[in-house]
């Protein structure tokens, strides 16, 4: 049986041929189609190890969060009323004076150098003063001029009253002789004259050795000055001690006074006994006063102990620093404490105020200030700001801030914030 469609193509003579695919079509699509599942193939493995990770490591922190950090606590406990406080102290020498020339001149001769142990009026140095030298003769020159002026007055004074006294037995001889008309009345008034100059020559005599005697007294002080500014020359200790410096050496011009940088010769020092100057804060003012006790200690100097008492304090508060000067002394056998030596002051005290220690690593400093980490019974964790006292080192001392058996974190860490729940561990100190 014959289809419809034959005679047509009979009828138009059209060869029938068969359909024909372009070439490379399908290979290129395969191609690309492999390509994409390896590109979905390495995408897929390597997500899938992250994938994992991220889900170990959430899984860890939510674990961690589930268990709640531990950490130490200890309670914040009253301080003893007895305790020590620890203050630093500069010493300095019980006498430390510098020695000045007293007269001007060249050091001719030195006799100590640093470091030289003197005696109470020992010769440190001697000074060569020509010019007061020369001063001092003249003086002493005047001085026997007046004396020469005194003897010849004193002379000119016992011959007016032995003239006087002739002219006064005269006088009254006349007198008898007048009385009984003897001799005329102008030789009555004659002798009367001379008697009359004689006491008033004796009277001048008499004030003239006065004024005599006077200069001869100005001239005896002014050769005792020079004497005694001429023993300067001899530059001597004030006191037992230690030359501490020696500023001039011989052949140095020495000029008198205390004033310039260039006129101190030496410096001594009193090393028997040493002051130590504290600063004491204001919140201990009340527990220092005048003849407390104290231990000294010296860091270069180990295992001695001083024992110093206080000698005096200030009474008074500096404005600036706020703290009260306090002056303490102690012996120093051997000299082993020397001028200038930096110094721990021990005070056995009271405490004035009641206050709160707590243990030193609890503190945490920051842009908030100073504040403890504490946590209660929530076991949450709060943060307290507070003042601190004294350092103790391994205790500090809470002014403010603080409740008696507040708990607080020692060494804090940085999962300890405010609100963190936390497992509290008591910890024994």
């Amino acid at each position: 049986m014959k289809t419809s469609e034959e005679p047509f193509v009979k009828r138009l003579d059209i060869p029938v041929q068969p359909t024909r695919k372009r070439p490379g079509v399908r290979p290129l699509l395969t191609f690309f189609a492999v390509l994409a599942i390896l590109i979905a193939a390495g995408i897929v493995a390597g997500l899938l190890p992250k994938l994992r990770r991220e889900k170990g490591l959430q899984a860890v922190e939510d674990q961690q969060t589930s268990q709640r950090p531990v950490v130490n606590v200890a309670p914040a406990k009253l301080a003893s009323a007895k305790s020590t406080l620890d203050l630093p102290g500069d010493m300095q020498a019980l006498i430390e004076s510098p020695i000045f020339p007293r007269v001007d001149g060249y050091m001719s001769k030195r006799n100590v150098d640093i470091g030289d142990v003197v005696k109470s009026g020992q010769i440190m140095a001697e000074i060569e003063t020509p010019e007061l030298d020369q001063q001092l003769q003249q003086a002493r020159a005047t001085l026997s001029n007046s004396q020469s002026a005194l003897k010849e007055l004193q002379a000119n004074i016992t011959l007016a009253q032995a003239n006087l006294r002739l002219a006064e037995t005269t006088f009254q001889r006349w007198k008898t002789l007048q009385a009984k008309g003897a001799i005329a009345r102008q030789d009555f008034d004659e002798k009367d004259a001379d008697f009359q100059v004689k006491r008033a020559t004796a009277e001048a005599a008499e004030a003239r050795l006065v004024s005599a005697r006077d200069m001869v007294a100005a001239n005896e002080a002014n050769v005792r000055r020079l004497e005694q500014t001429k023993s300067f020359a001899h530059v001597t200790a004030p006191f037992d001690g230690i030359v501490t410096a020696r500023l001039m050496d011989v052949g140095t011009l020495a000029n008198a006074g205390n004033s310039g940088a260039n006129h101190e010769i030496f410096r001594v020092a009193d090393l028997n006994i040493m002051r130590i100057f504290v600063n004491v804060p204001q919140t201990w003012v009340s527990a220092i006063h005048d003849g407390q006790k104290a231990e000294l200690r010296v860091q270069e100097l180990p295992g001695k102990v001083f024992q110093a008492v206080v000698a005096h304090t200030t009474h008074e508060v500096d404005t600036t620093s706020r703290s009260m000067l306090a002056v303490l002394r102690t012996t120093n056998p051997g000299h082993v404490l020397l001028p200038g030596m930096y110094a721990q002051v021990r005070f056995a005290t009271s405490r004035p105020v009641s206050t709160l220690m707590i243990p030193g690593d609890a503190l945490v400093n920051g842009t908030q200030g100073t504040r403890v980490a504490t946590t209660g019974p929530d076991g949450k964790v709060h943060f307290k700001s507070v003042r601190v006292g004294n350092d103790f080192g391994n205790e500090v001392e809470i002014l403010d801030g603080l409740s008696p058996d507040d708990m607080v974190i020692m060494n804090p860490t940085d999962s300890v914030r405010e609100g963190a729940e936390v497992e509290a561990k008591k910890s024994a100190r």
